[in-house]
């Protein structure tokens, strides 16, 4: 039995209940979580790859074909539709660029490639304290802000919002550990928000704060068996 405590162990439950499975990961930077991941066919992408000769190794082990993409997001999507669309995704791991805007366009691109029964898994949706939750344009202007901090999830958790709010076909959920991790696949949404683009736009850190269990849909790690079985 996996413990649900972070968005590794959580991706590697969705990954269990396959035979066969291919994963994705975008912003795998040192690999400290892609080198633990066990499936088929792994899928690495990073502007810059951090990951030591030792991780690599291992990520390998863990997979008949690892393939490692440093790149952007985008430009990987634009570049290797022939690859996605020959081997779907069965679970992706979200974890790019910590801002709405990349986190939404990251998650609706794994969504054109994603297998009918696929499993979006998004890091850094419940950001716990102000400073993290800071919507900075990248790190670097994270730390010029907060130059004492080294935790940052951003504004991912508008991502949330804007899929809760606009994609009734979509089931959005957020486990309550490892600071906020989404759950997207394709079913019922249920319940839903009514935002509009403009309204996300202008939410700040003060109203997740006030409101988070109802804007992330929020749940206990426990809840994952349920959220898969829908």
């Amino acid at each position: 039995m996996i413990r649900l405590t972070n968005r590794a162990t959580i991706a590697q439950a969705c990954l269990n209940r396959l035979a066969s499975s291919v994963y994705l990961e975008i912003g795998v930077f040192t690999g400290s979580c892609f080198s633990r991941i066990a499936a088929n066919r792994k899928i690495a992408v990073d502007p810059r790859f951090r990951v030591s000769r030792r991780r690599r190794a291992r990520s390998e082990s863990r997979a008949d074909q690892t393939d490692f993409f440093e790149m952007r997001s985008d430009d990987f999507f634009a570049q290797n539709e022939g690859l996605l669309s020959e081997h779907p995704i069965d679970v992706a791991l979200v974890d790019g660029l910590h801002t709405y805007e990349q986190t939404l366009r990251d998650i609706e691109n794994v969504l054109r490639f994603q297998r009918g029964s696929g499993v979006i898994v998004v890091h850094d949706c419940n950001p716990k304290w102000e400073s993290v939750g800071y919507p900075a344009r990248d790190y670097k202007d994270f730390r010029k802000r907060y130059p004492l901090r080294f935790a940052w999830s951003g504004d991912v958790w508008k991502a949330i919002v804007h899929l809760r709010s606009t994609r009734p076909d979509l089931d959005v959920t957020v486990l309550d550990c490892d600071w906020g991790v989404g759950l997207i696949k394709h079913g019922q949404a249920e319940p839903r928000l009514d935002y509009s683009p403009e309204q996300i736009e202008s939410l700040s850190y003060a109203d997740l704060a006030r409101d988070r269990a109802r804007l992330l849909n929020l749940k206990s790690p426990g809840y994952l068996p349920e959220f898969l079985a829908a």
